[in-house]
C-alpha cells in the first residue's frame, strides 16, 4: 500500500493535529458563545437595574416640593428624562395658562397634586389618556392626562404658542407625577 510504519504514523499524527485543532477550535467558538450568553443576562439585569433606577429617580423628583423644581427650572438644571419631561411640561402649562388670564391658587394646586398623584398609585381610570381625579370634585373642574415622555415633550412643544384670552379666568393648580412610565399631568380649575 505504500504507507508503510512510518506513513500510517505522519498520517495519524496529521490526523490527531487537525482533531486537535478542531477540537481547540470549538471550544475556543463555545467558549465566545457562553461568553456571550452569559453577558447576555448580565445585559438584560443591567438595562432593568437602570430602569429601576430611572423610575426611582423620577419618584423621587416628583416628590421634591414645587419651589425646589421651579428654582432648577429657573436655574436651567436639567432633570433626568421623564422626571424632566414632567416638570418642563408643568412649568410650559403653567405659564400658557396664566398667559391665558387663569392665576395660580394653592387650593387649586394642592387638588392638582392629588389627582396627579392618584393617576401614578393606579387609582384613576384613563379613556383615550384622559382621567380625573377624586378629590374635591366638588371645588373644581379638570383633568389628568396620561402621557409617555415622547407625547409629554410633544404637549410641551405645542404648549409653546399664545395662550388664548379666558373669558372667565379663574383660580387653577397644574401638577405632575410619574410611576417611571408615564407622566401624568392634572390641570384643576376652582368653579
Amino acid at each position: 500500500m505504500g504507507w508503510g510504519r512510518y506513513g500510517m504514523v505522519v498520517a495519524m499524527s496529521i490526523s490527531r493535529r487537525l482533531t486537535a485543532i478542531a477540537l481547540a477550535g470549538a471550544l475556543t467558538l463555545g467558549g465566545t458563545t457562553a461568553a456571550n450568553a452569559q453577558e447576555n443576562p448580565a445585559e438584560k439585569l443591567s438595562s432593568q437595574a437602570q430602569s429601576q433606577i430611572d423610575s426611582a429617580a423620577a419618584k423621587f423628583i416628583s416628590s421634591l416640593p414645587q419651589e425646589v423644581k421651579d428654582t432648577a427650572h429657573k436655574l436651567g438644571i436639567k432633570l433626568p428624562l421623564l422626571a424632566g419631561a414632567a416638570e418642563t411640561l408643568r412649568y410650559e402649562t403653567v405659564a400658557h395658562l396664566e398667559e391665558a388670564g387663569h392665576t395660580k391658587s394653592n387650593s387649586a394646586q394642592s387638588t392638582a397634586q392629588k389627582w396627579a398623584n392618584e393617576a401614578a398609585a393606579g387609582k384613576v381610570s384613563f379613556e383615550d389618556g384622559v382621567g380625573h381625579g377624586t378629590a374635591n370634585k366638588d371645588k373644581g373642574t379638570g383633568a389628568i392626562f396620561k402621557l409617555t415622555e415622547k407625547e409629554a415633550r410633544d404637549r410641551t412643544n405645542w404648549l409653546d404658542r399664545k395662550g388664548n384670552p379666558h373669558n372667565e379666568p379663574t383660580g387653577f393648580g397644574v401638577a405632575t407625577a410619574t410611576d417611571g412610565k408615564y407622566v401624568y399631568i392634572a390641570e384643576f380649575f376652582l368653579n
